[in-house]
């Protein structure tokens, strides 16, 4: 039903209803382009990808959610609501209960993606960094139970948490929300350092890797929303269900974005993959392990390369010319960063004398021949 509001009304709604369509609008490109780079760009599809995909349905039942919503009342002070019908308060306080667990799915799932992000594009031979992945993953599947049965039992009896009118008990609101918001903020900033020692730790310029952190923290700047919630929930919270309809459209500003943000954030490397692809000639989009090509490695190797295990010489199998993988990977895989990755394979790399060399763009074979001639021992070097 529309309510039939006098004009001249106080209104909060038009504002969040142009936001939540935008954000529609956003988070279905962003997850489009990723899909299609998978397609376009040729790359392999990993747990990653799974948590995207799972994130997106989730966020528009939420975004759907918050304008089906509006035409109950939200955005408008309780008491015009109530004006109208009683009933439509308690309404609202059932979506809001119902809300509550896709917002907790839609941050939790981005999360996920983004810890499998980094378990695929850096080495796996670092146990130390694969622990706090794991940690970190674990912190995130806690998180995410721990909320959906917290929201589920509470109050007592269940109906409670909509219908205030009805006798029993519910736990504090503020403290329940603080806490979620501070945890949630927490995880994003250990998520968001993850990399840090990782990047550090490459082997290529202080430029490289300051534009790569730099890189990094931009792409998970969904941080900055976090932050945002958690202080929309210290002055909003406490006096939200005074005037449920009204007060909350503030704190919904940032919920809504947190979840859209965060899902645009994942999917920036496919975007930055699917960009440079687009900008180059169809006849040089080829990957790793592509069907059909005269340099492709077997299927296995490629998964591997795909996986993020560093790029390294097989003997007597010919290298692919052109890498389409994630475009973070690419950055991250670059000159001869990951030297670790390919001794740890026993694979040697030297720049210089013989051996293979394997940069980022091109492989270099540097091969020398000694001829013995009367007796005197010529070198020559060739490169190919």
């Amino acid at each position: 039903m529309t309510l039939e509001v006098p004009p001249g009304t106080p209104d909060r709604g038009p504002g969040l209803v142009a936001l939540c369509v935008f954000l529609i609008v956003l988070v279905t490109v962003a997850t489009t382009a990723r899909v299609a780079s998978k397609f376009i760009v040729k790359q392999y599809w990993w747990w990653d990808d799974f948590f995207a995909l799972l994130a997106l349905p989730i966020q528009l039942t939420l975004l759907g959610m918050i304008l089906s919503w509006r035409e109950i009342g939200l955005g408008l002070h309780a008491d015009v609501v109530a004006a109208q019908d009683p009933l439509l308060l308690i309404e609202s306080g059932r979506r809001l209960y119902i809300a509550v667990f896709f917002f907790d799915s839609s941050i939790s799932f981005p999360k996920l993606s983004a810890i499998c992000f980094y378990a695929r594009i850096f080495p796996s031979h670092n146990k130390a960094f694969r622990y706090n992945l794991w940690f970190v993953g674990s912190l995130v599947t806690g998180w995410i139970v721990s909320a959906i049965f917290s929201t589920i039992f509470q109050c007592t009896p269940i109906a409670k948490a909509w219908n205030p009118t009805l006798p029993g008990h519910c736990i504090d609101d503020f403290a329940w929300y603080l806490s979620t918001a501070a945890i949630s903020v927490i995880v994003d900033f250990y998520i968001l350092l993850l990399p840090v020692p990782m990047i550090w730790a490459l082997n290529t310029t202080l430029r490289r890797r300051v534009y790569l952190l730099g890189a990094f923290f931009l792409t998970y700047s969904v941080i900055v929303i976090s932050l945002g919630r958690m202080v929309s929930t210290i002055e909003l919270i406490p006096t939200v269900t005074d005037d449920l309809t009204w007060r909350f459209p503030l704190y919904l500003y940032w919920a809504c974005l947190e979840g859209s943000i965060s899902l645009v954030s994942i999917s920036a490397p496919n975007i930055i993959g699917l960009v440079k692809a687009l900008a180059r000639p169809a006849s040089k989009r080829t990957r790793i392990g592509d069907k059909g090509s005269n340099n492709s490695y077997d299927s296995k190797f490629a998964r591997s390369a795909a996986s993020g295990r560093g790029s390294v010489a097989v003997p007597g199998r010919p290298a692919a010319l052109h890498d389409d993988r994630d475009g973070f990977e690419r950055l991250v895989d670059n000159h001869n960063v990951w030297d670790t990755t390919v001794k740890a394979q026993s694979h040697e790399v030297s720049r210089h004398g013989s051996g293979t060399a394997i940069p980022l763009d091109s492989i270099h074979v540097q091969t020398q021949i000694s001829v013995v001639d009367d007796g005197h021992s010529r070198t020559h070097g060739y490169a190919v």
